[in-house]
């Protein structure tokens, strides 16, 4: 047992990890924030673009969590009862597909299934380039986060629970509704956040059958790659930190979530 007084002698593991970490995770956001210009945070503060990309951002990300958050309730029902059914089978199979899928496929795929061939009827280009288009695009990529976390969720639920519904004459989806749902509470807020999380950085999905129409379809990934285009680096500098800030604060919510959890779950019953 090494004292307390004694230092430990760094690892081969530690001493090829922290030099690995700083040069390729920390150094890049640091890169973002050291080049943050006062021209570039006017430029980017007194554009009316900017805060429309960050209000379609926080409007079609939020939707898409919710809507990724109410089919993953659906997956775990059928992870509690269903398993050995076909349709769990393929859900199950599916689930993790969108993010193995590059998502300049995935946003194809969405453009081909929700466009104008398909869906005329909705309008001249279907569902396609419209605020819902964004928010399926999100909504299509992370979903799969949710599923995993509503899945594991109802895992550490005591089936006796369940089975003592049972016996008292609940159904299956009377049981799930009544007894499951209100214990996956602080899951289903760190579902959404983690969707919401997710949905802030989609880009390729969403240019493909969203668009990056400023001022309607247009989010904050989507109004970065503008700026940048256009050669405003310090604009797209700001907007990028600005980014960095919100993810940052959306990783601490998830993380104090999480602890929660953790500590609820080593709480004697």
């Amino acid at each position: 047992m090494v004292g307390h007084g004694m230092h430990k002698k760094p690892s081969t593991i530690e001493i090829l990890f922290i030099p690995a970490f700083f040069l390729l995770i920390l150094y890049p956001i640091c890169a973002i924030l050291f080049h943050l210009t006062p021209e570039g945070i006017v430029s980017t503060i007194s554009d009316p673009l900017f805060w429309s990309s960050f209000k379609n951002t926080l409007i079609t990300a939020f939707g898409a969590a919710i809507l990724a958050t109410l089919l993953a309730l659906g997956f775990g029902y059928y992870h509690m009862f269903n398993r050995d059914s076909i349709m769990y089978r393929i859900a199950d199979l599916f689930n993790d597909l969108p993010i193995a899928l590059p998502h300049t496929v995935a946003g194809l795929a969405l453009l081909l299934a929700f466009g104008r061939k398909a869906f005329g009827f909705a309008g001249s280009t279907g569902l396609a380039f419209t605020v819902l288009a964004v928010t399926l695009a999100m909504f299509f990529v992370s979903y799969p986060l949710a599923a995993r976390t509503i899945a594991s969720s109802v895992d550490e639920i005591d089936r006796e629970i369940i089975d003592v519904a049972r016996t008292l004459g609940d159904s299956e989806s009377k049981a799930y509704v009544r007894i499951v749902l209100p214990l996956l509470g602080e899951s289903l807020i760190s579902s959404m956040v983690l969707c919401f999380s997710r949905s802030l950085s989609e880009f390729a999905a969403v240019i493909m059958f969203g668009g990056n129409v400023p001022g309607m379809t247009q989010v904050l990934a989507s109004y970065v790659f503008t700026k940048v285009e256009e050669g405003q680096i310090d604009a797209a500098v700001s907007a990028s930190a600005f980014c960095i800030l919100l993810s940052i604060m959306l990783v601490i919510i998830l993380r104090i979530l999480t602890r929660r959890r953790h500590v609820r779950g080593r709480k004697p019953a």
